[in-house]
Parts: structure tokens; C-alpha cells; sequence
């Protein structure tokens, strides 16, 4: 009776490991598709989000930040026709998008286009802020930043031109957008 019961418990422990082994395959194959699925930028089959920013012609709300290089941000200061994107740190198709946006922008003038960076606690974005920074003016704030509940942005990256505090084009594709002409 004694050698069943052994036999028992080694026969348990085994089904235990093996389960528990399946337990660890399963949760490492989660993982890796959860990042397969976030690297995966906007395709044709897929659809973007349909309210990323205000809708053209509605007014930014009144906000004020301060840029990297240490000049004020305001609703006032967005006069002219400006470029504006907006960029989450944790966000793949931003990575991938914002060097397309910096050459996109270049030939436009640092003082037509407006870069946010979304960067919570923890996260850095000096990469970012060395990308965009030849060729906008960059902002860096959090979430629930005060350039981005201005603009009413829910998605990233998304992007927009502004004139005179109005927004008068979105798109989640910047290539889609109007480009301001240099002053």
C-alpha cells in the first residue's frame, strides 16, 4: 500500500510540473504576441481612431506650456498657420512616424510646427525631443498634459493645423495635412 501511495505522489508531482511548465509556455507566447500586436502600425485593414483630435473647425481651448528650449507656448502664439503632432513615447507607430514628421517639417520653419511629447513618470523622451527638435518647437508633457486636453487629442500619434487658436485639419497621417507655408 505504502509503494501505491509513492507511486501516487510522484505521479502528481509529475502532472504538477508539466502543468505548471505549460502554465509558463502559455504566458511567455501571451507576451509576445501582446508585443507583436503593439508594434503593429495603422494598415489598411485596420481602423484608425475616428475622433484622435477636435474636429476641424473647433477652437483649442486656452493652454499654456513651455517648449524644450525654454520659450512659452500658448493658444495666443499658434497666429500663424501651424503644424501641429502629437507623440506618445510608449506608442510604436510615434516612434516610427515622428523622423517622417521632422523631414515632413523641415522645410516649413521651426516657428510653423508644434511637437508634443506624451511622456509619463518613468519614461524618456530624449530621443524624441533629439528627432523633432531641428525641426519644432517640442513640448513634453504628460497624458493629461495642457497642449494635449486643449486639443482634445485621444490617440497617437495624431496630427494638426492650427491657425489662428481653430483647428483647420486633422489626420492621423500627416502626409494627409495641408503644410503651412514658411513666414
Amino acid at each position: 500500500m505504502t509503494t501505491f501511495l509513492t507511486a501516487l505522489v510522484i505521479v502528481v508531482g509529475i502532472v504538477g510540473v508539466l502543468n505548471l511548465l505549460l502554465l509558463f509556455g502559455v504566458v511567455r507566447r501571451l507576451k509576445e504576441h501582446d508585443q507583436a500586436i503593439a508594434n503593429i502600425p495603422y494598415g489598411p485593414l485596420q481602423s484608425p481612431p475616428a475622433d484622435s483630435m477636435r474636429a476641424p473647425g473647433s477652437e483649442v481651448d486656452e493652454f499654456t506650456a513651455l517648449s524644450t528650449d525654454g520659450v512659452p507656448v500658448t493658444k495666443d502664439s499658434l497666429t500663424t498657420e501651424t503644424l501641429v503632432g502629437f507623440f506618445s513615447v510608449s506608442c510604436a507607430p510615434c516612434v516610427e512616424g515622428a523622423p517622417k514628421f521632422a523631414a515632413h517639417a523641415a522645410g516649413v520653419g521651426k516657428d510653423a510646427v508644434l511637437a508634443i511629447v506624451i511622456a509619463d513618470e518613468g519614461e524618456d523622451p530624449a530621443e524624441f525631443v533629439r528627432v523633432l527638435g531641428d525641426s519644432a518647437r517640442v513640448v513634453v508633457e504628460g497624458y493629461e498634459g495642457p497642449v494635449t486636453t486643449a486639443f482634445g487629442v485621444t490617440a497617437f500619434p495624431t496630427y494638426g493645423v492650427v491657425a489662428a487658436g481653430r483647428i483647420t485639419a486633422s489626420a492621423i497621417e500627416f502626409t494627409a495635412l495641408p503644410v503651412p507655408t514658411p513666414a
